[in-house]
């Protein structure tokens, strides 16, 4: 039996699959504003106003992260369970509206800092399929011949949301103060979202296999070498990549940067990530991957020596371009390897597991930095380990098996 087959509504030659270059551009505008997005790169600029309104340490605020991070963590298989079931559709809308409507809430926090920690649990576990793992489901039925050159430019949404957000974040601030910014986020995003991911599913409304009795146990695939190798090496790159990220505006406030500087260059390495998602996305199809994910491995961890040891404001810059380059890549490998390694047919449970496990080193990264600064008064500590994490990935590309265009590892199927 054939568990690639494509059911949705209309039956494509997989030759012309990669004309729907428009749901790509659909899928971007969704991304620029998903769920890692708006935790992510909207953070740092709401630490100061939340430390000086509510009292809280920076390693307490950035708990809150933490329980976003693994909640995405916990429950981005769960949603690519659901993908796999009933369909892109369906789960994508649901996500994005919940995740919406819960952000847009944090406009009405307390000075209880379990409520901080519930909103945040709260819109990150609706947002799980408003993420690449509901948009990298959709794209693969779209594409075969230039699936990683889509996935990389869908994925540049998210640096058009790195860019964007924390000057928006710091302008709406100072305009309407952060309990305005966090509402008109929340509200801004579901306007914008909805209709574009309306479009993106209009090909995904089915599940991928045609009858609701194939069930297909993915235990045996989870503790393969390729399957193990390839989260290790994501988790590691999560834990630097997502602890830099977080804490890049308050290490360059801690640098004498001003507040609208430091958000200036938490957007220039979102720029680079624009550049960068494409870039890699395109490479992807013609370079080995593995090569490619250990050279991606070494300029992280470039970048986290220059935050640790050269505090010149050019460094800082150059860090940020270096980490923008970069930064996300992640995701686009994991779904490329895992299309390409597995195939289609488990594609959302295999994509949603191996994105959790890279989030709870996104969730564990700026925890980690938080920790070395208000412990031991610095960033470097954690620097020096998470570049030690980097290169760990680095050495781990050369682990992976080889890859070829046809899946290289059977997942197993019984019918019940």
């Amino acid at each position: 039996m054939n568990f690639d087959r494509l059911t949705d509504d209309r039956t494509r030659d997989p030759l012309e699959m990669d004309r729907h270059w428009g749901i790509v551009a659909a899928c971007a505008i969704c991304l620029t504003l998903s769920v890692g997005t708006l935790l992510l790169y909207s953070f740092g600029v709401f630490v100061r106003p939340l430390a000086n309104q509510f009292h809280w340490t920076r390693t307490q605020i950035a708990g809150a992260l933490f329980i976003g991070q693994l909640m995405v963590a916990l429950t981005c298989p769960v949603w690519g369970m659901l993908v796999d079931r009933f369909g892109p559709r369906r789960i994508i809308l649901t996500s994005l509206v919940g995740m919406s409507i819960g952000y847009a809430s944090l406009a009405f926090l307390t000075p209880h800092l379990w409520h901080l920690y519930v909103v945040f649990a709260v819109f990150t576990v609706f947002g799980g399929a408003a993420s690449p793992v509901g948009y990298a489901a959709v794209l693969i039925r779209n594409f075969e011949r230039h699936l990683g050159f889509a996935l990389g430019l869908s994925l540049m949404g998210i640096g058009v949301g790195a860019v964007l957000l924390p000057k928006a974040a710091q302008l709406l601030i100072g305009a309407h103060g952060w309990r305005g910014a966090y509402g008109t986020i929340g509200i801004v995003t579901l306007v914008v979202t909805l209709p574009a991911a309306l479009f993106a599913t209009r090909y995904a409304r089915t599940p991928l296999l045609r009858t609701g009795s194939i069930a297909m146990p993915i235990l045996p695939t989870v503790f393969t070498r390729a399957f193990v190798v390839m989260c290790t090496i994501f988790v590691t790159l999560g834990l630097a990549s997502g602890g830099v990220i977080a804490n890049l505006v308050s290490m360059m406030s801690d640098r004498g940067f001003t507040p609208s500087a430091a958000a200036g260059v938490a957007s220039l390495a979102g720029l680079t990530v624009i550049l960068g998602r494409g870039t890699i996305g395109w490479m992807l199809d013609k370079w080995n991957a593995a090569r490619l994910l250990a050279c991606i491995a070494m300029l992280i961890v470039i970048a986290m020596l220059l935050l640790a040891y050269v505090p010149s404001r050019p460094a800082s810059y150059i860090a940020a371009l270096l980490v923008g380059s970069v930064l996300g890549s992640e995701v686009d490998f994991t779904a490329y390897l895992v299309r390409r390694y597995f195939g289609k047919a488990a594609f959302g449970r295999l994509y949603g597991l191996g994105f959790g496990i890279f989030s709870l080193g996104v969730a564990a990264g700026p925890l980690l930095l938080s920790f070395s600064f208000d412990r031991l008064h610095s960033f470097r500590p954690g620097l020096l380990l998470l570049s030690l994490f980097a290169v760990t990935a680095s050495a781990l590309t050369f682990a992976l098996p080889p890859l070829a265009r046809e899946p290289t590892v059977r997942v197993p199927a019984t019918i019940r």
